[in-house]
């Protein structure tokens, strides 16, 4: 009789353990809800029937479109973890990038705020602007004449200054400015270049990048971006933003997303040189050790710590990735920028030796790290 009672246990242990897992699959009685969100998909915009009434404004704030996740069925069970947030010393300040002959302004706010800034530095300074272009963020002040005795602003003091210096006495002036969207999300870069009438035929309105320009007398341009990154960093103009200026921020210099295989790829939308500098400052403004590097093939080893990624979670991440827990043990790395099409670059992070990629999460952590410590 305790034979039989020990088997009407076992059968209906049994039949429970498959009942569970009848009502816990896609078709039971109970659906799973964890992997649901692979099939969310984005809602069409609200449309508003011809005979009603239209909006008559639209949304200061808009929601910003959600970026396709990059091919989410390579981790059903296991989502990705968060992208880490990392503290950057300069990423507050108002500051002046240089490579080469090349220089510009990097703002610490989205373009939608340093676009009416700017308007209000020469609007303070009595400079007219004559070419207003917010969709492609270019600017273009009026041609201004030094030698009238009635000014005293400082953009026709530095001009005059910067011409005196280089003996130049003749001509009109005037500054070309280009507004784009930094490295890094909220941030904004500010090219200008200086024209002189008599030196140089004027540059055509519709040149929207500046990049292949060179000023007439370069201390004038440098002076003048002193001059605005100083404005801007004493917050002498108000907080506004600018709904004109919505489309400069959607023009992106750098991206994160996954190559066919699930992988991270960084997708640097820049100019070689800048491309591979940019690779250089970010990875020393993040203390990674460079232990090689080949600027032909576009390669960087470098040695990733821990403590790299700084605190007691990052950790444990890193422990789990490496199978180590050793503080000190250093995971070499082999960092990669392809060209796949004028000015697009792919960055992606391989194994130290061969073209084998690196665990997909340790090599997320690095290019989230390189994006928040570039610009």
């Amino acid at each position: 009789m305790r034979y039989f009672s020990q088997i009407a246990v076992a059968i209906l242990v049994l039949a429970s353990l498959t009942s569970c897992g009848w009502m816990n699959d896609g078709e039971g009685l109970i659906i799973d809800p964890d992997d649901d969100y692979l099939d969310a998909r984005q809602d069409s915009e609200l449309v508003v029937p011809d005979d009603l009434t239209n909006l008559k404004d639209s949304d200061p704030f808009p929601i910003p479109q959600t970026p396709a996740s990059g091919n989410p069925r390579f981790y059903p069970k296991r989502p990705p973890l968060p992208d880490a947030i990392y503290a950057n010393e300069n990423r507050d300040e108002v500051r002046i990038q240089r490579l080469g002959t090349r220089q510009w302004l990097v703002i610490p706010e989205p373009p939608t705020t340093a676009w009416p800034k700017l308007k209000q530095f020469m609007a303070d300074n009595g400079v007219a602007i004559e070419f207003d272009a917010p969709s492609i963020g270019r600017l273009n002040t009026q041609w201004l004449k030094i030698d009238e005795p009635s000014y005293r602003d400082v953009v026709r003091t530095l001009l005059k200054d910067a011409k005196q210096a280089a003996g130049l006495n003749v001509g009109q002036d005037r500054f070309l400015i280009k507004v784009e969207q930094g490295l890094r999300l909220r941030t904004t870069e500010i090219h200008i270049r200086h024209e002189n009438d008599s030196l140089t035929l004027p540059v055509d309105d519709s040149t929207v990048s500046l990049d292949v320009l060179n000023s007439d007398v370069v201390v004038a341009e440098g002076d003048l971006l002193n001059e605005l990154g100083a404005y801007i960093a004493a917050k002498v103009a108000e907080q506004t933003v600018s709904k004109v200026a919505l489309q400069i921020g959607s023009s992106r210099k750098s991206e994160l997303s996954r190559d066919d295989q699930g992988l991270p790829v960084l997708k640097l939308y820049l100019d070689y040189e800048r491309a591979w500098a940019t690779m250089g400052q970010a990875l020393g403004n993040a203390d990674v050790e460079i232990s090689d590097l080949n600027r032909q093939d576009g390669v960087f080893l470098v040695k990733v710590n821990e403590a790299t990624f700084g605190g007691e979670e990052e950790s444990r991440f890193f422990c789990r990735l490496t199978f180590s827990c050793d503080r000190n043990e250093d995971v070499d790395l082999q960092i990669r920028v392809v060209g796949t099409a004028e000015r697009v670059f792919n960055v992606s992070v391989l194994q130290a030796q061969g073209d084998e990629p690196a665990d997909a999460e340790l090599a997320q952590q690095v290019l989230v790290l390189i994006k928040e410590f570039s610009g």
